[in-house]
């Protein structure tokens, strides 16, 4: 038995609170996020965006340094703010705090009221504070606090729109374009916290440096108030619709992410009951063709291990759909410290009888220590799994956040039965190029009669 590693936290298997803030906020129209925090905070989030997303990412900083560590940022927050406002003139910029601003209590809110009233007579964009402390929890809980902030900010009454609010949760470009997709099938208009489809995944053109003139309007945030209900894709990024529940009455939903045959149908199903709506010929006919696919894949897949990291939501969910292609989950690692995660597990686990090994705040170390023991044949998550895969000499699927060392991130699909057709073939694909000729597929040259024969023997006293 190994010893328990409780002293530190060797590569963790998550991010800090400002980067899910940011992806969150790079699906909102016409947005500046900015970092009040020191230059290296922002500099980080460029530089592991875009090598994920391979699309110019815009965020802003205050540029802290030692000085204003110790007589405070309002200086250069004022100054931020006026040079964004003057330069770039956005519909809204959002302020996420850091770990610097965090631990020296800086007042944001009132630095915030203090500009607007300094400038009163002009015309200001709607400046949103957002708390998103870099030493606790992850970028999970980041993503949370930003969507939670911009429907306490903005949402207001008014009439009924007929409308569902989809809370995505940080998944890629390619699963928030699936989802609209069933959406429009289903025939229901959705408001979608945040729709990172174009901005994160856009068309060459000459207007590419500009700010992100695409994503979820103010009108539209402002409008979740009057929406049939809320929809949160991730269990951990639901703090929105619960606020919405309790301010506005919107019926709130959370989870479980739409990943594999039973998810996909729990999502769907709770979309019509909401809707009050019939699930079209086009939906049952990609639902089948997801079970061909499963089918065709299953003799490749059967008994499989597969260990998975990630967000809590992605790995209860790829857990789920691993076990539905027939693959047997052994080690499950999330980075985020959370009981529902735990809970979810358990629940998948009895139900599909495998008994996997469950880190909630664990790490790559651990992770990597559990797989020597538990075994796996296939390795699930982002580029940071790539020396676990190569020391323990198994083949790494790519997905997740960040993905560094291969192109096309942002069009990878695993939500919905299409997603999940893509994710089927994928996988599969993955374990053929590296098993194929694994004993019953490989061909020998010669073999005598007698080893023939010796082989037949043994088979058959096994």
């Amino acid at each position: 038995m190994h010893q328990n590693k409780k002293f530190s936290v060797i590569n963790p298997s998550k991010m800090c609170q400002p980067m899910g803030a940011i992806q969150a906020l790079l699906g909102v129209n016409d947005a500046m996020p900015l970092i009040h925090g020191s230059q290296g905070c922002s500099t980080y989030m460029r530089f592991q965006l875009t090598r994920h997303f391979r699309e110019p990412i815009e965020v802003a900083s205050t540029s802290m340094s030692e000085k204003t560590v110790i007589y405070g940022g309002e200086f250069n927050l004022m100054k931020a703010l006026k040079n964004i406002t003057e330069k770039q003139s956005p519909n809204i910029i959002a302020v996420t705090s850091s770990c610097l601003t965090e631990t020296i209590g800086e007042d944001m809110e009132g630095i915030i009221a203090k500009f607007n009233e300094a400038n009163f007579d002009k015309d200001l964009p709607i400046i949103i504070p957002i708390s998103t402390p870099s030493y606790v929890e992850s970028h999970v809980e980041g993503y949370n606090r930003t969507i939670k902030a911009l429907v306490k900010h903005l949402a207001s009454k008014s009439v009924p729109n007929g409308k569902i609010n989809i809370i995505t949760g940080n998944i890629s470009p390619a699963d928030v374009k699936e989802v609209k997709e069933i959406l429009n099938n289903l025939n229901i208009e959705s408001i979608i916290l945040t729709d990172t489809s174009e901005n994160l995944d856009a068309p060459l053109s000459e207007s590419a440096l500009n700010l992100y003139k695409d994503g979820t309007t103010i009108e539209e945030i402002e409008d979740t108030a009057n929406s049939l209900g809320t929809f949160a894709l991730s269990k951990h990024a639901d703090s929105a619709g619960t606020y919405l529940n309790k301010k506005f009455g919107v019926k709130s939903i959370s989870g479980p992410i739409p990943l594999g045959i039973d998810n996909t149908d729990s999502f769907i199903n709770s979309v019509c009951k909401l809707g009050d709506l019939e699930i079209p010929e086009s939906i049952e006919k990609d639902r089948g063709r997801l079970l061909d696919a499963m089918v065709d894949a299953h003799s490749y897949n059967y008994h499989r291990k597969v260990a998975i990291f990630g967000d809590p939501d992605f790995v209860s969910g790829m857990a789920r759909f691993t076990s539905e292609m027939g693959m047997i989950p052994t080690v499950l690692c999330t980075g985020s410290r959370s009981q529902r995660f735990i809970g979810d597990i358990n629940v998948i686990a009895n139900e599909k009888g495998f008994k996997p090994v469950i880190l909630a705040g664990g790490d790559l170390y651990d992770m990597h220590r559990e797989i020597k023991i538990a075994g796996a044949d296939v390795l699930i998550g982002n580029s940071y799994g790539t020396h676990i895969a190569h020391e323990e000499g198994i083949p790494l699927f790519r997905t997740g956040f960040p993905i560094f060392d291969r192109l096309g991130a942002q069009r990878i699909a695993t939500l919905g039965y299409n997603g999940g057709i893509e994710f089927v073939d994928r996988l599969t694909n993955t374990l053929l190029d590296f098993y194929y000729d694994e004993s019953g597929y490989e061909m020998v040259d010669e073999e005598s009669e007698e080893t023939i024969k010796n082989e037949l023997f043994v088979r058959e006293e096994v």
